[in-house]
């Protein structure tokens, strides 16, 4: 399911429509939440929303909270991420850093979980990512399915 502020659809930042199916006050309870980045001034405009930010803060006991890209700015605002390892785009990681520096930030790894919380580095990483959430909560095996479907090599130690 999609999810905006309002539940009105938006335009993203490369002209894609999104048409939620819910905005943030009439969301039913999550299991798992991922929060994808972009360009870093539209980021910046979720970063300084007072009502998306707090909506993420009170989800911070579901299963999974993720970022992809810059998403992790927006979870280093929620203090989410405060003492918790994870990483961004690479031509993010010193301004999150800058930013958070409370955040452990993690210019080896493509993807990180700590805690209840995944980053991932980018957009292939967020496959990764979504790979590695499909073994935690189906299993190897359909997670191993899934990658070979898509065509897309995957290493799940």
């Amino acid at each position: 399911m999609t999810l905006t502020e309002t539940g009105e659809s938006i335009n993203t930042h490369s002209g894609v429509k999104i048409e939620p199916q819910f905005g943030i006050n009439n969301c039913p309870k999550l299991d798992i939440l991922i929060i994808p980045g972009g360009p870093l001034k539209a980021v910046e405009s979720t970063v300084e929303n007072k009502n998306i930010i707090n909506w993420i803060i009170n989800q911070k006991n579901i299963e999974y909270i993720c970022s992809v890209c810059t998403g992790a700015f927006i979870l280093g605002k929620t203090g989410l991420l405060s003492n918790k390892e994870a990483t961004t785009h690479h031509l993010a990681l010193k301004l999150l850093q800058e930013k958070y520096p409370d955040i452990i930030v993690s210019a080896n790894k493509k993807v990180v979980h700590d805690e209840n919380i995944i980053t991932a580095a980018g957009v292939s990483s967020g496959i990764n990512m979504a790979l590695n959430l499909v073994s935690q909560t189906l299993g190897e095996s359909i997670a191993e399915r899934t990658a070979k479907v898509i065509e897309f090599k995957h290493n799940f130690q």
